[in-house]
């Protein structure tokens, strides 16, 4: 019963909301997002498990070249518990419903390139990084949007002190993300 109370004020929350969303043309977008995984692996060798963890944000920086279209970048950090990932991506993002919607449907794409420094000492890996998103966002009043999202990237690796491709990764995982909308002064 109060699970059912609580969707549906939430719900009539969202809907009522009046917000302008700043996404025209000179305002700037400020904000990020990121997400947390873990999973259990196998060894190569046999000789046992293991559990990696991903710890990644985001934090980017757009301009709104004109209205519904921003361009920027994102740095993308991950962090586990045997490397770190540092990438400077930059995207483009598209929102594909008017400008005065409370909530808004986007689409972006990013190329990164970076390296991983890892913790075991083999060296740094060079990193390049392609990605396809798209999601939603729910402007909560004319400044602040609240993301979710689902992200596609395509990776490809190549150690530099061993002086081979690692490989390549395809990577499919669901982000929430804080966006700061900053009008243009007029």
């Amino acid at each position: 019963m109060k699970t059912n109370f609580f969707l549906t004020s939430l719900i009539i929350v969202l809907f009522s909301i009046t917000a302008n969303s700043q996404i025209t043309k000179g305002n700037w977008m400020v904000g990020g997002d990121g997400y947390y995984s873990s999973s259990k692996s196998g060894r190569v060798d046999g000789s046992g498990e293991y559990t990696p963890w991903h710890f990644t944000i985001n934090p980017n920086i757009g301009y709104f070249l004109k209205n519904k279209l921003v361009a920027g970048t994102v740095l993308d950090m991950k962090f586990s518990n045997f490397s770190g990932r540092y990438l400077l991506s930059p995207f483009v993002r598209y929102y594909f419903l008017k400008p005065d919607k409370v909530y808004n449907v986007f689409s972006s794409i990013n190329a990164g390139y970076g390296f991983i420094s890892s913790k075991n000492n083999q060296g740094n890996t060079v990193v390049s990084d392609f990605g396809l998103k798209v999601g939603g966002v729910v402007f909560l009043n004319s400044i602040v949007g609240l993301e979710f999202s689902i992200n596609y990237s395509k990776t490809y690796q190549e150690n530099i002190k061993n002086d081979f491709r690692t490989g390549k990764r395809d990577n499919i995982n669901i982000g929430f993300g804080l966006q700061i909308h900053l009008e243009k002064n007029k």
